[in-house]
């Protein structure tokens, strides 16, 4: 069984990022009634932004991309006992800020994670030259030392400075998502004229490189300038770049293709996150709004729905025919897993800007939502991502 879980990263990170999906939302939800629970020195409110972004979001990024260089490579490196060893690390940071460890060790292991998920990432792409995947390199460099400055910070003998935390984080949630939609820009129009049977979309390089440009100007805009009229017009004019992009992207029958819509919705929510960080700079609504429109609906939906489609593929197993589930003679089905997330989406974000007097109700429908789907992904992906795949995989990147 350790040959085939650690075979290749997506399988541990995969079903390892689910679990935690569900277990630190739970732990979220709970500390709602139980103010009480302590995370080894955080405030709730650091562990849940903290532990979604570096814990679940970077879980499934991993699970992707050391997957995908040893595609794009050829080499073996991030496989058996490395894979292991950085999975170890993981799961023993997560569960360090569960059962209260000092976070010095906390932060051994997690920054132990972090630098081995660089060096079996960057390894192939260096020896075997692959300088066109250079910045994913930067980008996981780059999330090593903002974790490094969380850390630092927290451990720190003097008052914890809560506006430099929050920067690091939102600078974390950031990078999460240029990673992501770094490869959002290959996947999404590759997937769908491969799903539709279309011909291929016409590059425009010009328009992604001025997106990812914008998208990471705006990052700095929102640390260094916020609450500013430069960084809501910034933010208004990267939306509309991304949503120029995604209409080029479109195809009305997206909607027939289950693991194809919800990559275009979490694109969706990005382009809304950014409209409302818009808004949100000039203090007309709720940070937290446009926060969570970019990381449960983007993120969110979006880490989801490549975990249902790389498992499946990468175990030779057809995308068109997704696992199911019968339970009680009712059958579940994948689709039910990204109603679910989006819902949960939709009520944390959409809700509470129509009907504000009822946001707690609003946040704890879209938590229960978010833990429903969460829990039908891992019953419906468990046996696949720790049994053997039918045959010898594929290159898929």
């Amino acid at each position: 069984m350790f040959h085939t879980v650690f075979e290749r990263a997506f399988r541990p990170f995969f079903l390892g990022g689910a679990v935690f999906a569900l277990v630190a939302m739970f732990m979220w939800t709970w500390q709602f009634t139980h103010p009480s629970l302590a995370f080894s020195g955080l405030s709730s409110v650091d562990w849940h932004a903290h532990e979604m972004i570096f814990g679940y979001a970077l879980a499934i990024v991993t699970g992707f991309l050391l997957t995908a260089v040893l595609n794009w490579s050829g080499m073996n490196s991030a496989r058996g006992l490395p894979l292991a060893v950085i999975f170890t690390l993981w799961g023993l940071a997560r569960l360090g800020y569960l059962i209260n460890l000092p976070i010095g060790w906390i932060a051994l292991f997690d920054l132990g994670f972090n630098a081995g998920l660089l060096a079996l990432f960057a390894w192939p792409i260096i020896k075997k030259r692959l300088w066109t995947q250079a910045g994913l390199v930067g980008l996981f460099a780059a999330l090593l030392t903002l974790n490094a400055l969380f850390y630092g910070l927290i451990m720190s003998p003097s008052s914890t400075n809560l506006s430099t935390l929050a920067n690091i984080l939102t600078a974390g949630l950031f990078v999460i998502l240029a990673i992501n939609l770094t490869m959002m820009a290959r996947m999404i129009p590759f997937f769908t004229e491969k799903s539709l049977q279309l011909a291929p979309l016409k590059p425009q390089n010009w328009l992604d490189n001025a997106a990812m440009l914008g998208f990471l100007a705006l990052m700095l805009a929102v640390i260094i300038w916020p609450n500013l009229l430069v960084t809501s017009l910034l933010a208004w004019g990267v939306s509309a770049l991304f949503a120029y992009r995604g209409v080029r992207w479109y195809q009305h029958k997206i909607w027939t293709q289950i693991l194809l819509w919800p990559l275009h919705l979490a694109y969706g929510f990005i382009t809304l996150g950014l409209i409302l960080l818009g808004f949100a700079h000039l203090n007309w609504l709720s940070t937290s709004l446009a926060i969570h429109a970019l990381a449960a609906g983007g993120v969110g939906l979006l880490c989801s729905a490549m975990l249902a489609r790389i498992s499946l593929g990468h175990t030779q197993r057809s995308i068109l025919q997704p696992p199911s589930l019968s339970v009680l003679g009712l059958t579940l089905e994948l689709k039910w897993v990204f109603i679910a997330l989006t819902l949960a989406a939709v009520l944390r974000v959409i809700f509470p800007l129509l009907f504000a007097k009822q946001t707690l109700l609003w946040i704890q429908l879209s938590q229960f939502s978010w833990m429903a789907g969460f829990a039908l992904l891992i019953a419906l992906y468990w046996k696949i991502l720790i049994r053997p795949g039918l045959v010898k995989p594929n290159n898929l990147f």
